[in-house]
């Protein structure tokens, strides 16, 4: 391929918290080293500056008048017009853009005379909500060269609603891990958590911030079963926290620790200290309902078995792969994650050597067909 220059416009609270993002533009640039990257973001900061990220990429980031003017979660729309329109003065000399999510609309929506990439790291719900609304995103497709999607499912969703038209255009591109090696600077807080589980069988636990994860259900199923403890890794509801402690007292502080946030590096060295994992996304939308979590991808790579709910995104490979249990339900039922739990320590062996069989599968460079094909489409 010859040289080829793509602008990456995104919307984030910090270029290096996009994983995703960085997987995709290392893993292009190791395909095709002809291929340049330039990210032009809107940041928290709404400065206008040029910078470059930590892992190597130029970017600039745009100033958005509107963000300066109105609080946040406010005027949504002209702040998107006015991105879109400083996007605009920037991409004259670049070949491609490549569009991260769906914050950043107007400019597949608008933008004329280049090969356009829209990235959908979620469902585009805001666009599904009528019959209008529909035909401008299917009109918005049909101006792309290429989309991608989280996963199959978020895709045939899309499809069985009537907005896909082109499938050939269409990709799924799944967010698998890329580790690093473990870090080994074990720090103090893991060390109050080693000495706080000691030879007791912990369920790893994390992102939990919100009920429609199903943080009570979970945490009440680990403390139906005795011989289990649980780590709880990132932010935790308050009002939950309370219902949890009214309904165990000290029993609670005995067998669940919640220990914040922590560095994402040090993420691994948690889970390697676990026994399984649960996730659960409840149907209460979908995007919630067609989402598979790196959460769920890490354990799993990282030797895990797990318990996961009905949603079709985690259960199709949990079941192909034989990672753990998909239970019949959404997380909701504290009984069919017990049931789940249960059937994890029965045939633990099992689901150990599915695992180490098998999660390969579940690595981000098995992916690089994928992204070969549609950068391919993008430029022919």
């Amino acid at each position: 391929m010859k040289d080829r220059k793509i602008a990456l416009v995104i919307k984030t609270d910090g270029l290096e918290y996009d994983d995703r993002v960085r997987k995709e533009i290392l893993s292009v640039q190791k395909i095709y080293p002809n291929i340049k990257f330039k990210i032009l973001a809107m940041l928290p900061d709404n400065l206008k500056k040029d910078g470059l990220t930590g892992y190597g990429v130029p970017y600039k980031s745009l100033y958005v008048p509107a963000r300066e003017k109105y609080p946040s979660a406010s005027k949504t729309t002209l702040k998107a017009w006015q991105f879109y329109k400083a996007v605009k003065r920037e991409v004259n000399e670049f070949d491609a853009v490549w569009v991260a999510n769906v914050d950043a609309a107007f400019v597949p929506m608008f933008l004329k005379h280049k090969r356009i990439l829209w990235d959908l790291h979620e469902l585009p719900m805001q666009f599904t909500g009528n019959m209008p609304l529909r035909v401008l995103l299917r009109h918005t497709f049909d101006r792309c060269k290429v989309i991608v999607h989280a996963n199959p499912q978020r895709e045939q969703y899309l499809e069985s609603i009537g907005i896909i038209k082109d499938s050939s255009k269409h990709f799924a591109l799944r967010n698998y891990p890329d580790f690093e090696e473990l870090d080994r600077d074990y720090d103090a807080l893991y060390n109050s958590f080693i000495d706080w589980k000691g030879e007791r069988r912990c369920v790893y636990l994390q992102g939990l911030n919100m009920d429609r994860r199903a943080p009570f259900e979970s945490i009440r199923a680990v403390l139906s079963i005795p011989d289990l403890c649980a780590v709880v890794v990132g932010g935790f509801d308050a009002s939950i926290k309370r219902r949890l402690e009214e309904a165990f007292g000290d029993q609670l502080q005995e067998r669940v620790l919640f220990i914040g946030k922590i560095p994402q590096l040090k993420i691994p060295q948690y889970i390697k200290q676990c026994y399984t994992t649960l996730v659960f996304y409840k149907n209460v939308s979908p995007n919630n309902y067609y989402c598979e979590a790196n959460r769920f991808y890490q354990a799993v790579v990282l030797g895990l078995p797990v318990v996961v709910g009905n949603n079709p995104s985690m259960r199709e490979l949990v079941e192909e792969y034989g990672f753990g249990v998909s239970i019949e339900d959404d997380g909701c039922s504290i009984n069919k994650i017990v049931e789940g739990l249960k059937t994890v320590v029965e045939r633990y062996d099992e689901y150990r050597e599915n695992i180490i069989n098998n999660r390969n599968q579940l690595i981000w460079d098995k992916q690089e067909p994928v992204l070969s094909s549609l950068v391919n489409k993008l430029f022919s």
